[in-house]
């Protein structure tokens, strides 16, 4: 292996050691109702769904990813949020779901910008809508803008409705599979019940028979992961 082959393989480990830590990071933060893993395949592309428990959207499980660009985080590129769940907002394209960003990250800082941050504003404009101002140079949805200024009750009737696809959609699986995708499963008593039975006892269970796809499961007519 020639030495330029060792420095890329250094760059390389140095650089998912890192986004391994932007991950530790956001682990540590508080963000109810968001679940975020990084892809199996490719460290580059994290899964992410949130459930939302507040506003507008609330009941709402939306999927969606992060994709890193090349050189994260000493880059200034920003990732790019991207929707794969319909979501009827302003600052969401409706032709590929992807959120801009540029109102609160024009650009990426290394060591001041971090995932957590934007995970928090995604959380922000879907549970509180009404306290976002977007300029009107950040918007990417005209028709979502519009009724939302002008024609609320049909912007309500239109998030609604994406609301409910999304819950429709739950259980589906990705068109190209990943060990890590955050898949949820109906509740089954045999896998699911001793987690549910320690978790209404407070106590930790030994799970002894490994479920398809984790533990975790969404109780139809709740919207809420580990739902009891």
């Amino acid at each position: 292996m020639t030495l330029d082959a060792n420095d890329k393989l250094l760059e390389a480990v140095l650089q998912e050691y890192k986004i391994l830590a932007e991950y530790e990071r956001l682990q540590s933060e508080d963000l109810g109702g968001i679940y975020v893993t990084p892809s199996y395949e490719n460290p580059f592309l994290w899964f992410g769904v949130i459930f939302v428990r507040g506003g507008m959207y609330k009941d709402g499980v939306f999927r969606f990813t992060i994709s890193l660009p090349n050189r994260f985080p000493n880059d200034s590129t920003v990732p790019v949020v991207a929707f794969q769940s319909d979501v009827f907002h302003p600052m969401v394209n409706p032709s590929d779901g992807v959120l801009n960003l540029s109102d609160t990250f024009p650009n990426w800082q290394s060591g001041d910008s971090h995932i957590w941050q934007m995970l928090k504003f995604v959380q922000f404009i879907l549970q509180n809508l009404d306290d976002h101002t977007i300029p009107s140079e950040h918007v990417v949805n005209n028709e979502a803008y519009q009724l939302l200024m002008e024609n609320r009750a049909e912007f309500l009737l239109r998030v609604e409705q994406c609301v409910e696809e999304s819950q429709r959609k739950l259980y589906d699986l990705p068109a190209q599979p990943d060990r890590f995708y955050i898949c949820f499963d109906r509740f089954n008593p045999d896998v699911h019940g001793p987690v549910l039975q320690s978790m209404k006892e407070d106590k930790p269970t030994e799970v002894t028979t490994p479920p398809s796809s984790g533990l975790s499961w969404v109780r139809k007519g709740f919207y809420q992961p580990l739902s009891k």
